[in-house]
């Protein structure tokens, strides 16, 4: 990403609605899906950007981050988390099969290696451990915003889906994400294309009442995401577990395996 956003980012990932919203929907996906005993559950956030989830996860979980950007990394210090500098899929100082949930939050989309990455995601959870990923979906909804935060796609849903077929992995949640703001969002960014070329909008914080309205309406999915198919998003979100050696063997031997089949799960 351009390293003059994150100052941005930095400014606004607090209280901007797309923060604030997606951090109360993961949040809620944790303590839904992650399985502990005893001591506090050890959770990753790979690509931890300037280092909010890192702050509201620190309350309840033992939270680590790591990012490719040493300018991301100084302002996780200001904030006073844990986090660590990375080169994604090829460097990352964690210790492999030590956590209980990885987060990879629109991670992907900047790596030109994402199936690598992937991976490595997987390879640093425990046996049971939780991967929460999202991703932008929607190469027609591209716009040259998505080239100024250094882009390199956004995701079909059979793209999002290979990147999860592994052997280990059994997706327990695949739906899209920020649904209820789709129409309008899906206008504005369809109208830069066709008649704004060249202008690139960033990141601005609506007034107080209309950004609180704005994270509500989105933070409410986290209500429904479990249990309803959504048709349509700005996003895709996936909740995947890594199945205990024996279980994982079993999943690649049978055909019938949700994670085994060429075209996934059935999924939203």
């Amino acid at each position: 990403m351009r390293e003059e956003l994150y100052a941005e980012i930095f400014r606004m990932e607090r209280d901007h609605w797309w923060f604030a919203g997606k951090r109360q929907i993961v949040l809620r996906l944790l303590k839904r899906y992650i399985r502990t005993t005893g001591a506090r559950a050890r959770v990753a956030d790979l690509g931890c950007g300037c280092g909010m989830m890192l702050s509201d996860l620190s309350r309840d979980y033992e939270a680590v981050g790591v990012d490719g950007s040493p300018e991301a990394i100084g302002f996780c210090q200001q904030r006073g988390v844990d986090a660590r500098l990375c080169r994604l899929p090829s460097y990352v100082p964690l210790a492999r099969g030590s956590f209980d949930a990885v987060l990879l939050l629109d991670v992907l989309e900047h790596l030109q290696e994402d199936k690598a990455s992937a991976r490595v995601a997987v390879d640093l959870l425990k046996p049971d451990g939780l991967l929460i990923c999202t991703v932008p979906a929607h190469m027609w909804l591209w716009t040259e915003r998505d080239e100024h935060h250094h882009h390199f796609r956004r995701y079909s849903r059979r793209r999002f889906q290979s990147l999860l077929q592994q052997p280990n992995l059994k997706i327990e949640l695949f739906n899209h994400l920020n649904s209820l703001l789709f129409l309008p969002a899906a206008v504005g960014r369809l109208w830069t294309k066709l008649f704004a070329k060249g202008e690139v909008t960033d990141l601005a914080l609506p007034p107080p009442k209309l950004n609180l309205l704005l994270t509500k309406v989105f933070a409410s999915e986290r209500r429904f995401i479990q249990k309803t198919p959504i048709p349509v998003g700005l996003s895709f979100i996936a909740v995947a577990r890594k199945l205990p050696i024996s279980e994982s063997h079993e999943a690649a031997a049978d055909p019938a395996s949700p994670s085994a089949h060429p075209d996934g799960p059935r999924v939203a």
